[in-house]
């Protein structure tokens, strides 16, 4: 154990996790060189940018989902950590928080977990730990956070990922899966991760049925969440104002029905994901109830 981090890594780490892990670090000293301060990691997810837009909007959505259940005293692993944000968030709603990672580092690993500590007197575990052989017991946690992390694993080892998740998770738990990114016809993404190709982040990319597919094949039941990143899946109001115009105006009449026909959702959703590519995967997969 280090500094509050304990060591459960894999004796037989593959070298592509090494890899990414040491990528962290450099991408830390780029975010300094860029100006990121302690001070600016401690607004996330509330830093107004579109990457953090979503992560923003996709914990506003899970801590309003009361059908997941969510209370104080609930356990969630936090898969993927990074700099700790969402652990500091689910820790501060009263959750009894692990959060995961390859890195120990600060500003882009489980040390950044400190910085929330002092800021927001919360605490949670900290493990470091790959996620498609999770470090835990069976049946540990009631809730798994995994948010844009899934496409770090290569095929076969996003289907051992959510195994993994599978396993740790109590009977009747769920792990929340949100802004996953996924190919489209406009933006197919042939060379997923090449901007970041110095960090060695081992990015992947998937149509959505992949995601789906193996949260299935690992024996979990999957609804698909509409994200509320796309606006017409939120719960926000459209406003008609004198100058409206009538372009606008059937614009907002078209939103108005298709939040309210299912079919029409599950069109516009798919239209999003594989055709505009504006809509990341979300979806909540289910541990099954241990049978009588």
């Amino acid at each position: 154990m280090t500094a509050g981090i304990v060591d459960l890594m894999p004796v037989d780490l593959p070298e592509f996790v090494r890899a990414e892990s040491v990528g962290l670090d450099r991408f830390a000293a780029t975010m300094r060189a860029d100006g990121w301060t302690r001070e600016t990691v401690l607004e996330l997810p509330y830093h107004r940018d579109g990457y953090w837009d979503a992560q923003a909007a996709a914990m506003d959505q899970t801590l309003r989902t009361r059908e997941l259940g969510l209370a104080p005293g609930k356990t969630i692993l936090d898969v993927g950590s990074n700099t700790c944000w969402a652990s500091a968030l689910l820790a501060g709603h009263g959750l009894n928080v692990t959060a995961l990672d390859i890195n120990a580092g600060e500003m882009q690993g489980l040390g950044t977990a400190d910085w929330w500590f002092e800021q927001n007197d919360v605490y949670f575990d900290r493990v470091l730990g790959v996620m498609f052989d999770l470090p835990f017991a069976n049946a540990t946690f009631d809730f798994v956070w995994c948010c844009g992390v899934l496409h770090h694993n290569h095929r076969a080892n996003l289907y051992l990922t959510m195994r993994e998740v599978s396993r740790v998770l109590k009977p009747g738990g769920s792990a929340i899966v949100v802004n996953e990114p996924c190919r489209s016809l406009r933006h197919p993404k042939l060379r997923p991760g090449h901007e970041v190709a110095q960090y060695e982040g081992h990015e992947h990319v998937y149509q959505p049925a992949t995601y789906l597919r193996a949260a299935r094949r690992a024996g979990l039941r999957v609804m698909v969440v509409y994200p509320w990143t796309v606006r017409m899946f939120g719960p926000f109001a459209f406003e008609l104002p004198e100058e409206t115009t009538i372009r606008r105006a059937a614009w907002v009449f078209i939103v108005h029905v298709v939040r309210h026909v299912p079919a029409l959702r599950r069109a516009a959703l798919a239209y999003k994901q594989f055709v505009h590519g504006r809509a990341a995967v979300h979806m909540i997969a289910t541990r099954p109830e241990a049978e009588a």
